[in-house]
């Protein structure tokens, strides 16, 4: 009699499907073009994402962009900083409704914010050892406590999804920080302060923070708030969004999917390996011992010999990621006052040769994505690692809440796409019966 064991083992070997039947079949793996560009499968109004064009079906270079509504990234960040505020309420704002807000509606949007945050349940029982899933379950508790949470109108969904934004860093800080949820009734939200500000507030036991710090939050927010309707996480809520269910599911679908080591994980690797080489190597500069290090890795002898330079390189981004370039900005300016410039030099220094060996090892052309900057931006601000992907989680609610009120309101099919069956077929075995 087989144990389960053998099952298993067996299991590995019939059940395995040949890469070569992908092609053979003409089937899309990953969504993906041969060209390595996505397949296209809807239509959105809410963001978009450039980083190469397709002229007479070659793929052309150019720098990234990443557009909110009709705006660049980069263009909100330069108003943000010309009126010398903080910007998340107003991207968030611009992403869920379409518009900047006036002063008028960005206030009434805040009070909603905070106001919805100090009526949500008072559970803060997660029973998980996750971040991400204690953010999960937190959404689904809303939805059991919402008196009527499958209303189908645009108007609620609205309110629900807002209820969710403001109601997370609740979920994360109070496990991220092990106090009691009756801490944060009496300190959050705070009025009078902004999103960024209080998210600082609740993760720092002195509720000590700058204006600087405060500052590289707000970015992080504001450049991680969505990344176009192609994302595994904003696709998972679309695909889900199809099925008519309520947005709490959707929500907490995309958390789920963010969770994964291959989307919203990768800040956490690309820290743990930049701390891995500055913990045996320094915070070194010279290009040359840099060089030596890269081709380690892409040899696979070096750190976890994957052959992968965490934060280097991108899906759709090829000569510039807008949101590096925002984010090292940012930490230049924040290790120059937090006297760290060992740390952001290390960096730069290391995206410079690894974008150059890249090119001359395996011609391509490649650039820092936002990973790659991020990691160290929350590091500086003193979180754990284990928060970097709650953190991101927090911000792309704000996306996710805009691509789910876009595809219920514009009444999509159902999402049904086909699979081929590349399987045998069985006849059963056994004795015919006998006829009289």
């Amino acid at each position: 009699m087989k144990n389960l064991q053998e099952i298993y083992k067996e299991y590995a070997v019939k059940n395995f499907i040949e890469p070569e039947l992908y092609p053979q079949f003409k089937v899309k793996q990953g969504l993906r073009n041969e060209n390595g560009t996505g397949v296209k499968v809807s239509l959105t109004k809410v963001s978009t994402v450039t980083g190469y064009e397709v002229v007479d079906g070659e793929k052309i270079n150019v720098e990234g962009e990443l557009i909110y509504r009709g705006y660049s990234v980069e263009d909100l960040v330069k108003y943000y900083d010309k009126l010398d505020v903080f910007g998340f309420e107003k991207t968030a704002f611009l992403l869920i409704f379409g518009k900047l807000p006036t002063e008028e509606e960005e206030e009434a949007f805040r009070s909603r914010l905070l106001d919805t945050a100090t009526n949500t349940m008072t559970d803060f029982s997660y029973n998980t050892s996750s971040i991400m899933n204690a953010m999960q379950i937190g959404v689904l508790k809303l939805y059991g406590a919402d008196d009527n949470p499958d209303n189908d109108t645009l108007e609620h969904r609205m309110v629900k999804g807002i209820h969710i934004l403001s109601s997370l860093p609740l979920f994360t800080f109070s496990f991220y920080t092990d106090v009691h949820a009756k801490t944060f009734w009496q300190t959050y939200p705070l009025p009078y302060r902004s999103f960024a500000e209080n998210i600082l507030y609740m993760a720092r036991e002195n509720r000590i923070y700058t204006k600087d710090e405060v500052r590289l939050v707000d970015r992080l927010l504001i450049v991680h708030a969505d990344h176009g309707g192609g994302n595994n996480s904003t696709f998972s809520n679309v695909v889900i969004s199809s099925t008519g269910t309520d947005i709490y599911s959707c929500i907490a679908s995309s958390i789920a999917s963010l969770k994964g080591p291959k989307h919203g994980g990768a800040a956490m690797k690309t820290y743990e390996q930049f701390r891995f080489i500055s913990k045996h190597e320094g915070y070194i500069t010279d290009e040359k011992k840099i060089e030596e290090i890269v081709n380690k890795i892409l040899d696979k002898k070096y750190y976890d010999n994957s052959g992968l330079i965490y934060g280097i390189g991108h899906a759709v981004y090829t000569l510039s990621d807008p949101r590096a370039t925002i984010i090292k900005e940012e930490c230049r300016k924040l290790a120059e006052k937090k006297g760290m410039m060992d740390a952001y030099n290390f960096y730069a220094a290391f995206e410079k040769v690894a974008i150059r060996v890249m090119k001359e090892r395996k011609n391509k052309v490649v650039c820092a994505n936002v990973d790659f900057y991020s990691g160290l931006a929350y590091r500086m601000l003193g979180f754990r690692s284990d928060i970097f992907t709650p953190l991101f989680a927090i911000s792309r609610t704000s996306g996710w809440i805009a691509h789910h009120l876009e595809s219920r309101q514009s009444d999509r099919k159902l999402i049904r796409p086909a699979c081929v069956y590349v399987g045998k077929r069985f006849e059963i075995e056994g004795e015919e019966d006998e006829q009289d």
